[in-house]
């Protein structure tokens, strides 16, 4: 089994122009046109059982809409995680609207958001994502269509997770897109915080990549591609290079992911 915890569609009038533009943006070559159809058609080919979609709120103006579209979208063989902005006035209601509908977890990208990730405006939110059970999945590190400073570096991550034990927060991209020393030492020692794959396999060097998986361990870590803008097939490349122990495999490839959606190995 494959679960690719990771990847992003858009609504179909939007997707293909929103895929150039953001690919554009940060000088990376796209791999779906943005459509769900499209994903599927390469998750199909590549092996892929399940995918996570991933959307975000960019704004408080829009976290209606996006929340509309992740419950839409939502589905057993593509779960949704929805997505809720710190400064909107509907945020609790929007995170209880996602848990009602079944969602399993929320997005934030700092970044787009504008806001560091230990910003206190946020902590009520992360609060009562830890309430309700949600998940958290954070962009982690630098983005390459951004300029410094980072708003999520691990540091900065780690200060919101150690204020919430009991929520489960995932930070993307081996924990820190290029800040996988950081990673290591702030990130890997808390035992509330995941991490997945995403977007290594072509900026994380092989070494050092297995080295922020055995930090974390092999119960902490989710295959993710961030699909469009890489896929699973270089992924799994990537880390069948590594050359895990068998039992590490079966828990990043599937066992951690089922596990957080709440599955059953059977279902």
């Amino acid at each position: 089994m494959l679960i690719d915890f990771h990847t992003h569609i858009y609504p179909e009038k939007l997707a293909s122009r929103t895929v150039e533009t953001l690919g554009g943006k940060a000088h990376i070559p796209h791999f779906t046109d943005g459509t769900l159809g499209s994903l599927t058609a390469l998750m199909d080919r590549e092996g892929v059982d399940r995918f996570v979609l991933l959307h975000i709120a960019t704004s408080p103006k829009n976290e209606g809409n996006v929340n509309a579209f992740a419950r839409q979208t939502n589905s057993a063989r593509h779960p949704s995680f929805g997505s809720v902005h710190p400064d909107s006035a509907r945020w609790k209601e929007e995170l209880l609207a996602l848990k009602e509908a079944g969602v399993k977890g929320v997005k934030f990208h700092n970044e787009y958001q504008n806001f560091f990730a230990d910003d206190e405006k946020a902590f009520p939110v992360y609060a009562e994502c830890g309430r309700l059970g949600l998940a958290m999945l954070f962009h982690g590190g630098a983005d390459l269509a951004f300029s410094p400073p980072e708003k999520c570096s691990p540091a900065r991550m780690a200060r919101a997770a150690k204020a919430f034990p009991s929520a489960k927060f995932i930070f993307a991209h081996l924990g820190g897109m290029r800040s996988a020393k950081d990673s290591i030492e702030f990130l890997a020692p808390l035992a509330n915080v995941f991490t997945d794959t995403a977007f290594s396999s072509q900026y994380v060097p092989l070494s050092a990549g297995r080295e922020v998986i055995e930090a974390f361990g092999a119960e902490r870590v989710l295959f993710g591609t961030d699909c469009p803008w890489d896929t699973p097939a270089r992924t799994l490349a990537y880390l069948k290079a590594m050359r895990l122990p068998p039992l590490w495999e079966e828990k990043i490839f599937y066992g951690n992911a089922l596990q957080i959606l709440e599955d059953e190995l059977s279902s």
